[in-house]
């Protein structure tokens, strides 16, 4: 602990003796925070994507490759983010926000990163999609929930907070989520006309239809039910899910990319507000998104599976105090690790009911792991605690055990796509016994209910 208080004074130019007469020398924090952006839909993943604001500040930064969500729904991703805890655990699962009022904002059960930080001195302001009711309920002193398709009233309302006088004279902590790239998607003609046709692939385990698995099942246990079929609110009325023809997901997938294109731009513009007001060098910026999100891979659309298109995400940090030869990480890291990383970096106690660690020995040493495993859930689908899919992932392996006990075992590293079920495979014997025990480790740290045993 001390070395790491140490090397946070370093690197913010602060000491002991001068800590309370330098103005605002406690880190800022800004967390961009964005909505069903999978892994490969971020241009330094994906040089089809065109996203150079963002690619400019993660390759200046630290680019964490094997980012994943704790669970691939909106509502509950985002109450594990602020609790730093498992939905199982936290009680928010699926899309009940209202297990979030009743837990944490009514019955105060467990703090939320605002609330941490509001009570160090930090001006917490939020911007952009809550999900959870309103964000000052739950510790942020400023802001409100703005939801819109194209988040212009969200950045409207963050370059307004950046733009007054006073700001900064405190430390900050700004929560920007934009609505974007989740559906519906209405790019403007400006950014579609960046993305030809001929020059979107199609990923390899494409498929027009979800083959009947229970692993692709996105309903109740038993189910064959797929999401967003009949969803069509979209650029040229495009269908979300399936069925859905190569043709289809190509136009599916250039809206889907255009409309992150104009949320670069978007965040370009904040950052250079920031850089503006004088107050970059000092601020730490996280980027992620809720969960990832299927286009058309497995035959699937929206998310709440186990694969990694759904639970895989683009993560990054910037800090520009932050000296580093290395700018990506192959760790493992989930979204549960961003409260404790924060509390860590501000020089803040890490409760130790937190099921994240922090990730700043990766920050200080990006051949370092923290994680021998990390894992995802999705349940409460249709409203029960228990319903769903598990995943345990290592860094080669990755387990998933559905929602009625199917089991898979895939090689990540062989098998990048999930193609190839190797469950029933003697040879990996080993290697599923490891994954089961981190499976049983997980689930008696979350207390899961699964309905099934």
């Amino acid at each position: 602990m001390l070395k790491s208080s140490i090397f946070l004074l370093v690197l913010f130019g602060c000491a002991t003796i001068v800590f309370g007469q330098k103005k605002n020398c406690k880190p800022n924090f800004v967390v961009i925070f964005t909505d069903d952006q999978t892994y490969r839909a971020i241009g330094y993943n994906n040089s089809e994507v065109l996203t150079p604001n963002l690619d400019n500040l993660a390759k200046k930064g630290l680019i964490f490759n094997k980012a994943f969500t704790s669970t691939p729904v909106c509502a509950a991703s985002r109450a594990s983010v602020f609790t730093g805890l498992y939905p199982q655990t936290n009680g928010t699962v699926a899309l009940n926000r209202n297990s979030f009022i009743k837990n944490i904002v009514n019955e105060n059960k467990f703090n939320t990163m605002a609330e941490f930080l509001q009570d160090e001195g930090y001006t917490t302001y939020f911007s952009g999609k809550s999900h959870l009711g309103n964000p000052q309920d739950y510790g942020f002193r400023f802001g409100y929930e703005s939801n819109s398709f194209n988040d212009e009233i969200a950045f409207k309302e963050v370059s307004n907070f950046i733009a007054k006088e006073d700001f900064g004279e405190r430390p900050f902590f700004i929560w920007l989520a934009p609505s974007q790239p989740h559906v519906p998607l209405k790019p403007a003609q400006q950014w579609l006309e960046l993305y030809p046709l001929e020059n979107i692939s199609i990923e390899k385990n494409f498929l027009n239809t979800p083959e009947q698995e229970s692993v692709f099942n996105q309903g109740l246990p038993g189910e064959h039910f797929y999401r967003d079929s009949d969803y069509t609110n979209n650029y040229k009325n495009l269908p979300a899910g399936p069925p859905r023809s190569t043709e289809v997901i190509t136009e599916f997938t250039k809206a889907y990319y255009a409309t992150i294109t104009h949320l670069d731009f978007q965040i370009g513009y904040f950052i250079n507000q920031l850089k503006e007001s004088g107050h970059m060098e000092n601020t730490v910026f996280i980027f992620l998104s809720d969960n990832g999100y299927l286009l058309g891979n497995h035959g699937l659309g929206n998310k709440l599976t186990m694969h990694e298109e759904s639970v895989r995400i683009p993560m990054f940090i910037y800090w520009d105090q932050l000296k580093i030869d290395v700018h990506e990480s192959e760790a493992l890291v989930s979204s549960t690790d961003v409260l404790p990383t924060i509390l860590n970096i501000a020089g803040l106690p890490i409760p130790e009911y937190l099921h994240g660690k922090s990730v700043l020995p990766i920050l200080k040493d990006p051949s370092v792991s923290i994680n021998d495993f990390i894992a995802s859930e999705s349940v409460g689908v249709g409203g029960k605690v228990g319903t769903g899919h598990r995943m345990i992932r290592s860094p080669e392996w990755k387990y998933i055990i559905t929602d009625i006990n199917d089991e898979l075992l895939f090689n990540l590293s062989d098998d990048p796509y999930e193609l190839n079920n190797l469950i029933d495979n003697d040879a990996y014997e080993s290697i599923l016994v490891k994954l089961k025990g981190y499976y049983q480790e997980w689930r008696d740290l979350v207390g899961d209910e699964k309905l099934i045993p």
